[in-house]
């Protein structure tokens, strides 16, 4: 039976307690609520605002997605040459601040491409770059408040979505797009700020604590990390579907509002808090693998309950489902890899990270093209479908273990 482990009720104060951390913590929160802002309204602006059919929309989506790749694995491989991080991550805020700035204002599809291409991609490299920051300049925190306070660092950046898609909902309703994307540029500055009084880290060893493993023999991933790999691009590729055509699939399908968008996507993430904090604090929970298999599956069923709704109350038990999918796949996406490929931290980390990018990619110009010729539900049985087929992959996987 599960147990919970014993709890250090003086934890939090001395995670507060460390150097930079309150700073860190605001910087952290501030981005993603901006992002929270923004992000779940992004399809409504591109069809409402700018005029994208949905193929358009999906060929901007799909867009962004290649040039956050791209500019994001070059910006990461600088930040790991040079002994200076922070002004890296201060390049990316700015350029969120000056992407939304402009989307205020430009209503021409050409523009509004070229701003996603070239600004919106840099600023997608915030989020992983100030999180490697903030791990360095916490590196020589006693025993493992580093990384419990990466955690409680993730966990901050989930509670910003839990107020921010309602706010963004209400913002949006008052003062329209130009309102929501002025607010988001506003953040990215508020995100920046803290930074400033955090003093660099000159790092004269890896910050990688982790590439340090125990003691055993490796395990040969081989081919396995690949079937993996395809595995999570099938789960990322449903996920970014899904995501993009939702608030249209309840605006455009189910004649609701902008606010019933805001209240949904935020109940997820609220959700999505005690759920991530379980999987830390109880023990005797199967595998890793194993978790990680559930999910998928789980996450097919709210595809497919998504795809029955006509209301709002099964729309709330997807979100409660989509909640528990995703606490598992962030928080143990990563470890998963990690233990399929020992020794191998960075490279586990890297692929992990690409399997979300490609996902994201491939679903641009298919949830475009699908929503266009069959409708928005279709995207969704559509993405049920992927997902169990990455459910399958990962049953493949299981089953060769076994032999």
């Amino acid at each position: 039976m599960s147990t919970l482990a014993p709890a250090n009720t003086n934890i939090l104060g001395q995670l507060w307690r460390l150097p930079f951390v309150p700073a860190l913590t605001v910087s952290v929160f501030m981005l993603g609520f901006g992002l929270s802002l923004a992000m779940p309204y992004l399809s409504l602006f591109g069809v409402k605002a700018v005029g994208m059919t949905p193929l358009q929309l999906g060929v901007f989506l799909t867009l962004n997605a290649i040039s956050a790749v791209l500019i994001s694995t070059r910006l990461a491989r600088w930040s790991d040459r040079w002994t200076r991080r922070k002004p890296l991550v201060l390049v990316t805020m700015g350029a969120g601040a000056l992407a939304y700035l402009l989307l205020s204002g430009l209503r021409s599809y050409p523009a509004v491409i070229a701003t996603g291409v070239l600004l919106m991609g840099m600023a997608a490299a915030a989020f992983p770059q100030v999180f490697a920051f903030s791990r360095v300049r916490l590196a020589d925190a006693p025993g493992d408040l580093a990384e419990r306070a990466v955690t409680v660092l993730r966990s901050v950046f989930s509670l910003a979505w839990v107020v921010g898609p309602g706010l963004g909902a209400a913002v949006l309703s008052r003062w329209g797009f130009q309102g929501i994307f002025l607010a988001t540029a506003a953040c990215f500055v508020l995100a920046a700020l803290p930074l400033l009084g955090v003093p660099e880290k000159e790092r004269t060893v890896p910050a990688e604590k982790d590439t340090v493993k125990p003691a055993e023999p490796p395990r040969p991933a081989g081919a396995m990390v690949w079937w993996v790999a395809l595995a999570f691009v099938l789960y990322g590729m449903s996920m970014s579907m899904g995501m993009t055509m939702f608030p249209l699939f309840i605006t455009d399908t189910l004649h609701g509002t902008e606010g019933q968008v805001g209240f949904l996507v935020g109940l997820c993430a609220l959700l999505e808090i005690p759920v991530m904090l379980a999987l830390v604090m109880v023990r005797g929970l199967p595998s890793t693998e194993k978790l990680v298999k559930s999910a998928f599956l789980l996450f097919a069923v709210h595809f497919a309950l998504i795809y029955f709704s006509s209301g709002l109350p099964l729309l709330v038990t997807t979100q409660a489902i989509r909640a528990a999918v995703l606490a598992v796949t962030a928080g143990l996406g990563m470890l998963y890899f990690q233990e399929l490929m020992p020794g191998r931290f960075a490279a586990a980390t890297t692929m992990f990270a690409n399997t979300s990018a490609v996902g994201g990619m491939l679903a641009g110009i298919v949830s475009g093209a699908a929503a266009q010729w069959f409708g928005y539900r279709a995207v969704f049985l559509l993405c049920a479908a992927l997902t169990f087929g990455g459910w399958m992959v990962m049953q493949f996987i299981v089953k060769r273990r076994s032999d």
